[in-house]
Parts: C-alpha cells; structure tokens; sequence
C-alpha cells in the first residue's frame, strides 16, 4: 500500500566479502585440496549472510565481540605498517570502527563473518548480530542495541525508536511508544538473511511507565550538567583542548550530526506511515519476511532484463502404474534375472517460471529382483524384507492384525523458487527406504556384471555410430522385424538436466534438509548349485564355464580394471598334484568365506540441514557414510558365516529366549493381580521356561546343522570325484520339494538314507572309479580311478555321516521351534524369500528367437525339462485338455496324458520329426460308439512292437488341427536345415 523504492545499495563498497570453497580433490588418495575463491556481489546476492533493511531507521551493525566489519562503505581501513598514519586520524578510525557498520534504509548488503568457528552452515561458535538503531559507541546506541543469532531460523529482535532519547525530542518519542523496528532471521536458498521492518504494536501501562522513567532521567542529566558546567567556570577551569582532540572531536560530532540527520529523516517517514495506517503488526512483519513478500518483495529479472510472472503457467503431473518388468537376457541368449517394479506411483506440480515452491515424489509399492540361473539357490536375490505379526493374547487364531504394507522406497523432493545465484535450492528431501533381503550366489553375480559390462558397451558402441555416421542406431525387433530407432540416452539426459537448471552454471546445491531414513538388510550368500548336462546346453558354454569356475574357486577381484568388481578363470585345469591340492583349498576357502545366512546389516540414516555443496560431494559424503556402516557390519558378516556355525544367530536366539524367560512371568504376575487368579504366574513361567528352552536347543541346532553341512560340503570336494559332488548337491535341492518344516523323524529317516548311501557310494566308487578312468585315460586313467576309487571308500560314508548329521539337527530345530502358535500367544512369521514373479522366458527354435513373453510358454518349457526332451531347443506346446499335453522340441515331439489309466504325466506317445512319413487329421471311431478326433501320424520304421502308425487321440478338432501344423512345420524346417 506504500510506494516506497525497492532495495537497493547507494553505493558500491570498496572491500567486498570473499567466500573460499576447499573439497578433496578426486582421485588423489585424500592428500590433494582444491581451493576455488568467490568474490560475493555486494548487495548481497548469493552471499552466504545478508541484511536487507527495509525500515525507514538506519542500522548499525557489527558482530558480537568484533566491533567492525570489512565490509563497511564507511570505514576507511588503513595498512598496520602504514608509520605515517597520524594519531588523529588512528583515533577518528577506531571510533569509526566502534561505531558498527550502517545500513541505511531500503539497503541490501553482504555481511561477512570473518571468524571460522561462526559459519551457520558448518555448526559451532557463537553466531550473533549486534544492532543498533545509533551508532554502536554513542548511548542511544547502547540503549537500542539488540542481539541476533544468525544459527537460529525464524529467531527476531525488537528496537525501540522510542529509546533515542539523545536524537529525539520528547514529544517525538511519545509518538513511537507502538512502534519498533523488527528483524527477522529467515533462509534465501544458501544465503542466511536477517530482514528489517516497522511492526507496531498496543501499547502497555509499562511501556508509558518506562518512557516517563527514560523522560525523567534525562531532565536529571540535564539538570547536573548545567550545575557542574557552572562550577566549572566559576572556579575559573578551562575547558580548551588540545589540537588533536579537537580534530578528533571535530570528526566525531560531523559522523554524529550525520546520523542525527538520518534518524530525524527515519523518524518523519515512520511517522507518515503510522498516519496511513500501513504499518503492520508483528505478526504479519514475520510473514512478510519469512515470504519475502509485502516490503521485502523483489522483482523477478530474466536474463534479458525482463520482469517475469506475468504470464507465470502452473504445472502438475501424475502417474500411476500398476508396474514394470524388465528382462535381463545375456548374448548367449539366455534370460538372467527379472526385474520387477509394482506400484509405481509418481507426483510433480511446479511453475513456468520458477516463482513458487516445486514438488516432486516418487515412489515404488514393490521391487523384486528374480534369478532365473538354472538351479538357484535363491530363486529371488532381492526383495522387501517383511514381517507379519499375529498377534493373540488368549491363544485363540482368529485375532489378526494385518500390518499396511509401505512401499520399498519413497522419495520426496522439495524444490524453492529459482535462486538470482543460479544455486539448485532444495527444502527438503527425503529418502524412505523399507528393509531389503537379498541371496545371491556368486555365478548370479558373475553372469549379472557380465551382462551390465556388455550392455555399457554396446551403448557406448552405439553413441561411437551414431556420431560417426551422423544418422540413427536402428535396431530389428525379431518377430515382428520392426524397426527401432536406438534412443540416445546422453542427449535425453543432458536435455533433463538443461530443463531441471542443474547446468554447468548451477552446479551448486543447497539442503536446506537432507533427510535419508535408516534400514537394515539382511544378506545371504550361497555358492552355486552344479547343473545338469542338459541344463548346461542350453545355457550355452559360456555360462556353464562361469557356474564350473566358481564351484570350483577360481576367482578373480577384478576392481579397477574396467572389467567389473569379480572375474573368473575359465577353463582351467589342475595337471598336477599340487595343484589339485591347492584347487581344492581354494574351493574350501571361498566356500567357508563367502557362505553365510540371513547376515543382519543395519545403516544408518542421514540427517543434513543447511549444507552448500555440489553433486560430487555429495555422492563422496553418501559413499563415505555407507563405507563407514559397511565397516562397523563387519562383526556382524563374519558371525553370520556358516562356516562358523553362525555363531550371531545364535546369541541372538538366546537373547530372545533369556528376554521371554524374564518378561513373561512379569507379564503373569500383572495380569494375575488384576484378575486375582494366580495361574496366570504359572502360565507366565511356562512361557518364558518353554521360549529359553525353544531358543537354546533350536540355536544350538541350528549352529550344530551349519557346521556338519559345512564338513559335508568340503569333505564332498576332497572326493576328487565331480561327478558325485555334481550328484550329491543336486539331491540336497530336492530332498524337500514341498518346503514343508522337517521333525526329528523325518530327520532320522532321511539321515539314515544318507548314512547308507554314502556307504553305497564309497564301497561302488572302488569298482566304478577305476573303470570309469581306463575308458576315458586308458592304463593312466585307470590308476587315478583306483586312486579316487580308495580315497572315496574313506571319504564317502564320512560324508554320508555328516549329512545324517545334519538332517537330525534339523529336524530338532524343526520340532522344537515348529510352525504354529508358540506359547506366548505371538507368531511371526518372516517372509525370507518371496515367489518368483514368473517362470523363467523361452526361447524358439534353433536360433532361440527372442519373441513376446508368454507364460503358457515358458511352463512348457519348465515341463519339458523334466522328461526326455531336457536339453532340446524348445518350440512349441499344445494343451490337449483332458487328454493331456503336446511338448514340440526342435527334434521330436512327446505326448503327455493325463488320463487315470496313463498316469498323471506319463509318457504316451515320442515321435522323431525325420521318422514321419505323413500327418493326417482323421475321425476315429471308439468302442462306445462315439467319434473322436485325432493325429495319424504313419512313421517310416516301425516301433518295436511292429506298429508303424501312431495316433494323437484328441477331444477337440481345433486342437487336432492344431498338433497336424505344427507337425508339419516342424518337420519343414528340419528338412530345410537338413539341406543345408
């Protein structure tokens, strides 16, 4: 409502603020320091501390303790080693300096604190502002002066002008008993700004109270000054001077009458406005300043010198997606791994020009990470890690408590208005992540870097291209062959980051909060199982090589090469006896190293306020806070391996079991003298007796289960024998298919079965070995088949032992912890591992053509690789209905049925595509009477019981018709492939 100039600076300072920026260098061990030194504009613009006076009064300010500051127009700093300064001058320029640094109304200056230990940003010291509404040395400044702590946002200060009892007559005064001039401390982006206004106020009984006390005192002082002037004289004192004095005085009265000037100005004007009645309350003084709107607002100036907002455009955006599925596929090709995102929710809302606060949140409701290697031990390698609570305090089940699901990670991101410094200011952000479980084994890893390092370089391949031919990267879709266009993904990201102001001139960021909750992760690690013959082929020898390598401990730390974190030595073969021996330390040692279960990792969070960095720095600050959590979880990895019996688990067992023996008595004995029933205390101690002893024998279990499993598994490698090793693993993954929790007898009987069988092995293997070695070595072969033939005879029912071992102590810790209710009345149960997504993608024919998914598929495929045709190309299914299934490989094609007198799943029916001599679709009669369709198929040898048709029954035409094409083309291109 008052037309009043914007701010503004009448001068240009002759000693401006210099801000120096020292980070560590990259790349040079922490022993190199790269200082950059940035003169700050001098109205204050992207300084780190500014004061914007937008009072009529003026200001004097100075820092507490320090009675000057450098950038003062008004103080003229002469060198210490200047000898020619004179004694008067030296006197003129410490009262100067003592009297504070003006800032006069309607100003904008840069404030420097020279001290180190008092920047806001970086914690520590004692970061006050003195203000006077006089100059600091003369009494109405000691009397309006206040004090500002620049550390504490939203902090305020209130200077009376009714206190200038030297400058203002009294009836002045009385006129600003409401009045007072406010300042504010508030944050622009990175710069700290202390605002000041009028703000006005009712008045008090004791502000009137005060104001006649001040009244009276100064007609006291008046009084005895004019009593001992004339005593003075009267006694015939001089009251001369000397020259220098004079001068000084001189000095001092004109920089006196000059502020006097500014202060009776200051005061017309104030009053002028408490005439129009446009001086707002405190209230509404703050909000202004904390806005910076009303007298603190500002003009917007594009770089064309453009005044903006008047075409301003507001902006929002929302998605929401049910979720996305990424398919990772090596060049062998064979899928790796599934990537899969749920409840993609994204929100953004912002303006054209960057006036108001922008926002934006992500957030992902689930992320799973599936891996598809053949016999995995852990079927998903990275899921939330969740746990359900049922809670039941009487026992009774139908008490349930369902716990909302959070999402994996949320992120929040507040963007302030677009900074005059070109600075990236960010309110606030926020990173929510959820508990993670991850398994993994190290051939997952392997193939996983593999297939990241191929994919970086095929897009650096297609960047090299495209800027060398000038024109686009196309890419063939291989079923449909549609064309393509290889998107560049550098431009795409350089045009985000242009359109975000995150360019090379707004490098710098400013958090005000940076906020990054902790989480915890619980690891496990296992080595890869041995896969089957059939498995390897169609895996390809690249892959199988991988899966060999690392079974048997040839790895490689590959950091800093540019080849990945981990390699393998494909390939290698041990020729002699030591080296045999070595190999098999090798395997023991990284099998014992890099084993463990359910490590629990917790990392802490991050909490940044106020922090003026870069992006670099940044990522340097996060790697280095996650290093350092990383170090102090080294306990905790190593007490979770399961070479050591997992010790970590169980301390934590029993940890559990001493708490419950302690607490759940208490917890009877209350419950007890609120029903007045004493057998609630006997319930209590039962609980807590029955949860230590649940906890202690199933730890120990556990721990006993881990070492025998970890003797079994080295002992199996000492065999020298790989293919009963390769057998041994196999049957461990699927001695229990249905995951039901095994008891102590079925731990007893499959022991004993193992016991026995490792008898079988040894005392087989003396015969087997050495046959097995004449037919592939002849006499030589023949000699390390006895050799291995002996050795297994002592190490084989060691190994059957151990794994009878462990069997039994699973099956304790199964019986004793059980599945159900406990007696506390609390079940959790953790969900370690979640399903899989889907089943593992199919590829078609020879070539293994990549086509759309289709889960139909990929079953049969599944299927497939557990009847004869394992390890054959897929290429094509036909569910039958109730007859059963067609499985079509790129060589024969089997029937499954499923009739009652087939068996569910037997075999009815194998057929070579070159054994057809011809297909037809016919109506075969059936013995009641009806018609039913089937597949003639007439083979030109015929089987072994003389018969040289074989007939596909069928229920359905469409599928008979179905099994004839595919038939037909199938054996149309064996044909073509034959030719060639």
């Amino acid at each position: 409502d008052v037309n009043r100039e914007p701010l503004s600076t009448k001068f240009e300072p002759k000693i401006r603020t210099i801000r120096a920026t020292v980070s560590i260098r990259p790349k040079s061990n922490n022993t190199g320091l790269n200082v950059s030194l940035k003169e700050e504009q001098w109205d204050g613009t992207g300084a780190l501390f500014r004061i914007e006076n937008c009072s009529p009064f003026p200001l004097w300010v100075a820092q507490e303790g320090l009675m000057a500051n450098p950038i003062s127009p008004h103080t003229n700093y002469s060198s210490s080693g200047d000898a020619s300064i004179s004694t008067s001058d030296l006197v003129s320029q410490i009262s100067a300096e003592m009297a504070g640094d003006r800032v006069d109304s309607m100003m904008s200056v840069s404030f420097g604190l020279d001290d180190p230990k008092r920047q806001v940003k970086h914690g520590g010291g004692s970061e006050f502002l003195r203000v006077a509404l006089a100059p600091l040395r003369s009494k109405d400044g000691l009397e309006t002066t206040k004090l500002i702590k620049l550390k504490i946002r939203n902090e305020f200060a209130r200077l009376s002008p009714s206190k200038l009892t030297a400058n203002l007559e009294e009836e002045l005064r009385e006129e600003f008993l409401g009045i007072r001039v406010v300042g504010t401390v508030v944050a622009d982006g990175p710069t700290r700004v202390v605002r000041f206004c009028l703000m006005q106020k009712e008045i008090s009984t004791s502000n009137k109270l005060g104001n006649a006390v001040r009244r009276q005192a100064k007609r006291s002082e008046t009084y005895f000054s004019e009593i001992t002037d004339g005593a003075m004289k009267e006694a015939g004192f001089s009251s001369t001077r000397s020259s220098s004095s004079l001068s000084t005085s001189s000095s001092q009265q004109a920089r006196d009458e000059e502020a006097r000037e500014l202060i009776l100005k200051a005061t017309f004007e104030a009053l002028e406005l408490k005439s129009k009645r446009v001086i707002p309350s405190q209230v509404s003084a703050q909000k202004h300043a904390l806005a910076g709107t009303g007298v603190f607002k500002k003009h917007t100036i594009d770089q064309d010198g453009n005044a903006l907002g008047d075409d301003d455009q507001d902006f929002a955006f929302r998605a929401s997606f049910s979720g996305f599925v990424f398919s990772l596929i090596d060049q062998e090709p064979s899928e790796i791994a599934v990537i899969s995102l749920q409840s993609v929710k994204m929100l953004s809302k912002w303006n054209k020009q960057r006036g108001k606060d922008a926002t934006t949140a992500v957030s992902v409701g689930w992320l799973q990470i599936d891996n598809h290697c053949p016999n995995a031990p852990f079927p998903v390698a990275l899921c939330p890690d969740s746990t359900i609570e049922i809670e039941n305090a009487d026992g009774e089940t139908e008490n349930v408590v369902n716990l909302p699901e959070q999402p994996v990670i949320a992120i929040g991101i507040n963007f302030a208005p677009k900074h005059i410094s070109e600075v990236t200011c960010l309110r606030s952000v926020t990173v929510a992540p959820r508990n993670i479980a991850v398994g993994v084994d190290l051939a997952f890893i392997v193939r996983l870097q593999r297939f990241l390092l191929g994919a970086q370089d095929r897009l650096e391949q297609a960047s090299e291209d495209e800027n060398d031919e000038g024109g686009e990267l196309i890419w063939k879709y291989a079923e449909s062959r549609e064309l393509w266009p290889f998107p560049n993904l550098q431009k795409m990201f350089s045009a985000c980051v242009n359109a975000s102001g995150a360019g090379k001139e707004s490098r710098e960021l400013f958090f005000e909060g940076l906020t990054v909750f902790p989480y915890n992760l619980s690891l496990s690690v296992a080595s890869p199982r041995a896969m089957t013959s059939a498995q390897a082929m169609l895996e390809g020898p690249g892959a199988a090589a991988i899966h060999a390598a690392v079974r048997k401990g040839d790895l490689l730390v590959t950091a800093g090469s540019g080849a990945g974190v981990l390699g393998v030595k494909i390939g290698r073969t041990n020729r002699t006896a030591l080296a045999v021996v070595r190999g098999i330390f090798k395997s023991i040692i990284v099998d014992a190293l890099l084993r463990c279960e359910e490590a629990s990792l917790a990392f802490p969070g991050i909490g940044i306020r106020n922090y003026l960095t870069n992006s670099p720095q940044v990522t340097t600050y996060l790697l280095a806070h996650y290093l350092a959590a990383l170090r102090s979880n080294v306990p905790s990895l190593l007490g979770s391996l399961a070479a050591f019996g997992n010790p970590l688990g169980l301390i934590r067992g029993l940890g559990d079991g001493v708490s419950d023996f302690v607490s759940e008595p208490i917890k009877g004995l209350k419950k007890s003298l609120e029903e007045l029933d004493p057998t609630f205390v006997i319930d209590g101690v039962a609980r807590g007796t029955g949860s230590l002893a649940r906890h202690t024998i199933g730890g120990v279990a556990d721990s006993a289960s881990l070492l025998t499993q970890t003797l079994s598994k080295n002992m199996a490698v000492l065999t020298l024998d790989r293919r009963y090793a390769q057998k041994r693993d196999r049957s461990l993954h699927q001695s229990n298919p249905s995951g039901a929790t095994p008891t102590i007898v079925d731990g007893i009987g499959t022991g004993s079965a193992k016991l026995l069988k490792g008898v079988y092995d040894g005392v087989s293997g003396v015969i087997r070995a050495p046959m097995r070695g004449a037919e592939k070595g002849g006499p030589e072969g023949f000699a390390k088949g006895v050799g291995k033939g002996l050795l297994g005879l002592v190490v084989k029912p060691v190994v059957g032992l151990s794994d009878a071992a462990t069997d039994i102590m699973i099956g304790v810790k199964g019986s004793v912890e059980g599945g159900t209710y406990n007696d506390i009345g609390k079940m959790q149960q953790r969900i370690k591992r979640a399903s899989q997504l889907r089943p593992r993608r199919v590829f078609y024919g020879r070539e293994r053509t990549i086509r759309e998914y289709k889960q139909s598929d990929a079953t049969a495929a599944q299927l497939m690789m557990t009847t004869r045709l394992a390890g054959e190309q897929y290429f094509s299914h036909v569910d039958m209905g109730n007859a059963g299934v067609a499985l079509l490989s790129v060589r024969r094609a089997l029937i499954l049925g499923n009739n009652p007198g087939d068996g569910d799943g037997n075999e009815r029916a194998c057929i070579k595509y070159k054994n057809i001599a011809k297909v037809d679709v016919r109506q075969i009669p059936t013995p009641d009477e009806t018609i039913q369709w089937g597949v003639v198929v007439l083979l030109k040898t015929a089987r072994q019981d003389g018969s040289a048709v074989e007939v596909i029954s069928c229920d359905d035409p469409d599928v008979a018709h179905e099994i004839y094409a595919l038939l037909n083309k199938a054996r149309s291109l064996l044909s073509s492939i034959s030719m060639r």
